[in-house]
This record gives C-alpha cells, sequence and structure tokens, in this order.
C-alpha cells in the first residue's frame, strides 16, 4: 500500500539506448524518409497537374502504387521505430522511451523525405521538422523521468521484502478524502508505532476501504519498514471484520489512552479521538444489536 513517505524523487542514472538500438535507429530511418517521399509523391501526382513533365511518367498504376508503398510502408517503420527505442523492457513497467515521442519523432523524419517529393523540394514542409524534433526530445524526457521514479520504487519494494522489519502499529487519524470507488470511501489514515531502535514515528497512507467497515482510530495495523531508511514502509490494516462490539471499543480507548500517556497524542487529539471512537463504536453496535 503506498504511504505518503514513498513519494520521493527518483535519482540515479536513466536509462540509456544501447549500441545495437541506436544502430536499428539510423536504419529505420532511412525506410521512415521513403516512407514519406513515396507518399508525397503519390499524392503530388495526383492532385497536381503540372507535376509530370515530359520526363516523369505519371500513369495511374505507378501513381497508385507510390501511395500504396508508402501508406503501407509507413505503419511497418513505425512499428520497427517504437519496437527498437522499447527493446527488450519488461510490459509491467513503463516504457523509457514514449510511444508519442517515437511517432512524432518518425513523423519529423518522414517530413524532410517528403519535402523532397516528385524530384523537387519542398520547403514548406521542412518548417514542423525541428518542432516535432523538439517535442520528441521533451516526450522522451518524460518518459525516463517515468522510468527511473518506476525503477526506483520497485528497488526500494525488493529492499523492503528483502531487509524489511515488521512492527505492530495502531490508528491514530482517520479522516475522509472526499473522493469514492463504487460507494466505497477513499480515506486518508494515520498510524503511529515504534521501530526496533525505539523511534517513534507515524506514517500516512491514502486508500479505498469498505464503505460498512472502515478503519477506526484505536484499530491495530502493521507497518513493514527499511532499518537503514524508515520512510521506505508498508502499511497493512487487518482484515474487515464485523461491527465492533463493547469490549472492541473499550480495548481501543485503552489503546488511545496508551498513546496519550506515551506522549504519540495530544491532549486534544486525544480528546478527538476518543469522542470520534466512542461515536462511530457505539452506534455501529447499536446497529448489529438490531
Amino acid at each position: 500500500m503506498a504511504t505518503d513517505t514513498d513519494s520521493r524523487p527518483a535519482t540515479g542514472p536513466g536509462p540509456r539506448l544501447g549500441r545495437a538500438r541506436v544502430v536499428g535507429l539510423l536504419v529505420t530511418a532511412p525506410f521512415t524518409a521513403a516512407a514519406g517521399w513515396l507518399t508525397a509523391t503519390g499524392l503530388v501526382r495526383v492532385f497536381a497537374t503540372d507535376a509530370c513533365g515530359a520526363e516523369r511518367h505519371c500513369a495511374a498504376l505507378p501513381t497508385v502504387g507510390l501511395l500504396v508503398a508508402g501508406i503501407l510502408l509507413w505503419p511497418a517503420t513505425l512499428v520497427a521505430a517504437a519496437s527498437t527505442a522499447h527493446g527488450d523492457a519488461p510490459t509491467t513497467e513503463p516504457s523509457a522511451t514514449s510511444d508519442r515521442g517515437v511517432l512524432l519523432g518518425c513523423l519529423a523524419v518522414g517530413l524532410l523525405g517528403a519535402s523532397l517529393a516528385n524530384g523537387a523540394p519542398h520547403s514548406w514542409l521542412l518548417a514542423p521538422v525541428l518542432p516535432l524534433a523538439l517535442l520528441t526530445a521533451a516526450l522522451d524526457r518524460h518518459g525516463a523521468r517515468r522510468w527511473r521514479a518506476h525503477r526506483l520504487a520497485a528497488e526500494q519494494q525488493d529492499r523492503l521484502e528483502r531487509e524489511g522489519i515488521t512492527v505492530p502499529a495502531l490508528i491514530t487519524h482517520v479522516a475522509t478524502t472526499g473522493a469514492t470507488d463504487n460507494d466505497d470511501p477513499e480515506l486518508r489514515v494515520t498510524v503511529g508505532f515504534r521501530t526496533a531502535d525505539g523511534a517513534d514515528r507515524t506514517a500516512t497512507t491514502v486508500d479505498t476501504f469498505p464503505l460498512h467497515f472502515p478503519p477506526r482510530i484505536g484499530d491495530r495495523a502493521e507497518v513493514r519498514y527499511h532499518p537503514a531508511d524508515p520512510e521506505n514502509l508498508r502499511v497493512t490494516f487487518a482484515t474487515p471484520t464485523a461491527s465492533p462490539r463493547d469490549g472492541d471499543v473499550v480495548s481501543a480507548l485503552e489503546r488511545l489512552a496508551a498513546l496519550h500517556r506515551e506522549g504519540s497524542l495530544d491532549a486534544a487529539e486525544f480528546a478527538a479521538a476518543k469522542a470520534l471512537l466512542l461515536r462511530t463504536g457505539l452506534s455501529a453496535g447499536a446497529s448489529g444489536g438490531l
């Protein structure tokens, strides 16, 4: 379960294109330019009445052939470029290369080829090339940042599983965010726990909980944290059960009182938590007895 303390900026080196992938993209580029040239040449010969001089052959069949070849080559080059740029990245993680960046980059290269359509320069087609190239670079940088963030989160999760310590925790605060999912409320839940070295800490998590079995102040939970990085943690709540009985409310009050004595809750927080627990716990118990 994600916690607020996990939302830190990713650091470390970003993904790099290997030599083989760079060579693959360079090989794909001429085919992309050829797709642009074929498509644009076919269109020019169809719609420009003066496109064909005496030395140029503009019969219907060759012109249609140019258009068909260009239209078929476009998706082939796009798929090849995207596959080469992505490499063997797992499908479970975001790609370091943006699909939109690959598409715009291919479009820019295709326009370079189209600018020489039918053996004559069409300089106006070069105007969008630079903006498309800059946008491609921006999208690829965004993809690299997403990749780094995902990779860092995966590494933290792996360290947490291998080296983490699990300790008991107690819910100290519950607040709604106002959002729902199929009528189940999204709640911001804060828990207090004590690390193995005796330090008192808190963690806040936001998640969706069952409508009829929300977490309550004083309920128990578990926190698994990494001893070298206590902010790398995961909060686990108890499986929802039936409405609390009187004994559950008394136990929760005792746990709140213990937190107050230890200094984890000040007087105002203790009073608010106690009032909320009595109100929700007793009303739930009364409903269960009907």
